[in-house]
């Protein structure tokens, strides 16, 4: 009878858990988002509070607004004549509003093209400053930005995570008090464990939401171009500059490649003349006889 009994709690604690969603919807500071058609719905939010306003998109319970969670990225692509301080102006620029250079790569050499990307992350709240700033280290070529809002995800995993942990919790409840058979023990541990699994992959999707939307990512590339004009609306002047320098570096760059070839080849043409010598000697001796 004991076992029936634990079998029968094991199976309602399984069966009574909202699913998240529907906890979410419970809870007190949410009501269902009213319908795209309603006169009422704006979409708009706080530009300064990064909040939902009462009324907007989501009708919400109590006075108190849930805070937007919404993932901040942006590219920027520049050119600049002088490469060479832009690394330490991006170091510098990241530290000043608070962020960090979380990845940054440089290709080129002295004498060529050089090419640097950075990966900046920076505060919600430093966003649109540190953009402006980002695109004055030089000329702007192409500059793309995009929102993503995933408050209901964070949300709904916030409430999933904290009907699991009460299910996790009457688990713990009903397995420290267990005295039946070992299978029926060994059931609840498993099941457990399950739960915890689940938990715990929630929160790491949670802390990585936490940390996407608490700061932004500006994607930074700048290109080193000598004499660089905008292409808006380049002169004639500019036009035969350009293709004379082009026409120069490719010229400068093909003596170069022939000339470490002629470096290259210089050994062999030792090793091969020797020969090629001795049997030109014999060849004229046998002649001669």
């Amino acid at each position: 009878m004991k076992y029936a009994c634990l079998l029968m709690v094991l199976f309602a604690i399984l069966g009574c858990g909202k699913t998240g969603y529907e906890a979410y919807e419970d809870s007190p500071a949410y009501s269902a988002p009213s319908s795209p058609m309603d006169s009422s719905y704006e979409g708009e939010a706080s530009a300064d509070s990064g909040e939902l306003k009462p009324g907007v998109g989501t009708a919400l319970a109590d006075a108190k607004a849930l805070q937007r969670k919404i993932i901040y990225t942006a590219d920027v692509e520049l050119v600049v004549e002088d490469f060479d301080p832009i690394p330490a102006k991006v170091a510098k620029l990241a530290a000043d509003f608070g962020g960090i250079v979380a990845s940054s790569a440089e290709t080129g050499s002295a004498g060529h093209r050089r090419t640097g990307r950075w990966t900046l992350r920076v505060p919600v709240s430093r966003y649109g400053e540190c953009l402006v700033a980002v695109k004055a280290l030089g000329e702007l070529r192409d500059s793309r930005s995009d929102s993503k809002d995933v408050s209901e995800e964070y949300y709904d995993l916030d409430a999933r995570i904290k009907n699991k942990q009460k299910q996790e919790a009457r688990l713990l409840e009903l397995l420290s008090d267990a005295t039946g058979k070992l299978e029926e023990v060994l059931r609840v541990e498993r099941e457990l464990a399950r739960v915890r699994e689940e938990i715990e992959r929630m929160q790491g999707r949670m802390r990585v939401l936490n940390n996407l939307t608490s700061l932004t990512t500006i994607e930074l590339t700048v290109e080193e171009i000598k004499g660089y004009v905008p292409e808006k609306a380049p002169t004639y002047s500019t036009r035969v500059r350009r293709a004379w320098d082009g026409s120069l570096n490719a010229l400068v760059s093909a003596a170069a490649s022939v000339s470490i070839a002629l470096v290259a080849l210089a050994p062999w043409i030792g090793v091969f003349l020797v020969p090629v010598i001795v049997i030109v000697l014999v060849l004229r001796r046998c002649c001669r006889r």
